[in-house]
């Protein structure tokens, strides 16, 4: 009698499960827009119900950071692969000819997110454009710190005419910039408007126009010495905005508040990176009874601002976290 009365405890919890499943799944969908097709319907599913288990165990585990579902959530490892798109070359030596202009200190915290120079955030879509979003966000700052005046660039521009990185294949924001100094600029954003997150659009022809060229290149360098976070945060005093390059594991597709931080994201190699961010800040959390003060850097992500913390995350500063502090680099405008 008590093994039946288990087994119909065990049925019970499953349908139950399985019923709760089906509302997160149908939730999902409904939140994100998603529509699948009948044959892709239960991969789908299967994917989003991996990532649920993996959300569970994360936020019953780990007080520094929290996930939640993203619109990466149904996606295969080959589809979130694309918007990894950093393709880095090797830096060459610089004369840190800056050092002897940065100020003694610096202040305790940074935010330039509600800076007027700074753009809204934006969305790389199904392209591996991460490179141009990064070169170009740096340019916009740098311009509108001079000008007084807030400007929008175009990344399109990078993705059709920059033969030396790879369009939504990959590229190297120092190379973009190298660009735009070789042509002569950076075109608006309302000349040459973003197309390629699009997942049905197909390449097309460079369509440069110098007349609506809004920013010229003046120099640009990686920080030096790296990796050092108190090194970049005095580039981040003096330059604004940085863009840098990371590792990105599995879990950052799923992050949602909070420090991230993973054990597997302390890289040997600084050359193991794939996805091109932009520093736009620092700061330290308070102690608390359970944990203590944490560093972090703030990061301005190209993913759309419903992940993450409307577009941005944070990530612990001063431990080189998924090479964060290996690959930041200014740039100066004329």
């Amino acid at each position: 009698m008590k093994f039946y009365l288990a087994f119909l405890l065990v049925i019970l919890a499953v349908a139950v499960a399985d019923k709760d499943d089906d509302f997160l799944w149908k939730s999902f969908k409904l939140e994100h827009g998603k529509n699948h097709s009948p044959e892709k319907e239960l991969s789908r599913k299967q994917n989003f119900l991996k990532q649920q288990r993996k959300i569970e165990k994360h936020n019953r585990e780990n007080n520094g950071w929290k996930m939640a579902h993203s619109r990466f959530s149904d996606m295969t490892d080959q589809e979130k692969s694309v918007v990894r798109g950093a393709r880095m070359m090797k830096r060459k030596p610089q004369d840190n000819e800056n050092a002897a202009n940065f100020p003694d200190d610096v202040p305790r915290n940074i935010d330039y997110r509600a800076n007027k120079c700074l753009q809204p955030i934006r969305d790389q879509g199904h392209c591996g454009s991460c490179w141009a979003f990064s070169a170009i966000t740096a340019l916009e700052f740098s311009k509108c710190k001079k000008t007084g005046v807030a400007v929008a660039l175009s990344e399109q521009m990078l993705i059709d005419c920059d033969n030396s990185n790879s369009g939504c294949g990959g590229g190297d924001y120092t190379r973009a910039w190298q660009y735009a100094y070789d042509k002569g600029g950076a075109m608006t954003l309302a000349s040459y408007p973003y197309v390629s997150g699009a997942i049905n659009h197909t390449s097309v022809s460079c369509k440069f126009n110098s007349a609506a060229v809004a920013v010229n290149v003046s120099t640009y360098d990686w920080t030096y010495p790296y990796p050092n976070a108190t090194v970049t945060m005095t580039y981040l005093q003096s330059f604004g905005p940085l863009p840098t390059t990371i590792k990105v594991l599995d879990s950052l597709f799923n992050y949602a508040s909070g420090v991230y931080s993973d054990p597997a994201c302390i890289v040997a190699d600084e050359n193991d990176v794939d996805h091109a961010v932009v520093i736009v800040g620092y700061g330290t959390t308070a102690a608390t009874a359970t944990a203590p003060a944490t560093p972090y850097w703030i990061v301005r992500n190209t993913w759309g601002t419903g992940w993450g913390l409307s577009g941005y995350f944070f990530i612990r500063r001063g431990v080189n976290m998924c090479n964060i502090e290996s690959w930041t680099a200014y740039v100066r405008v004329v």
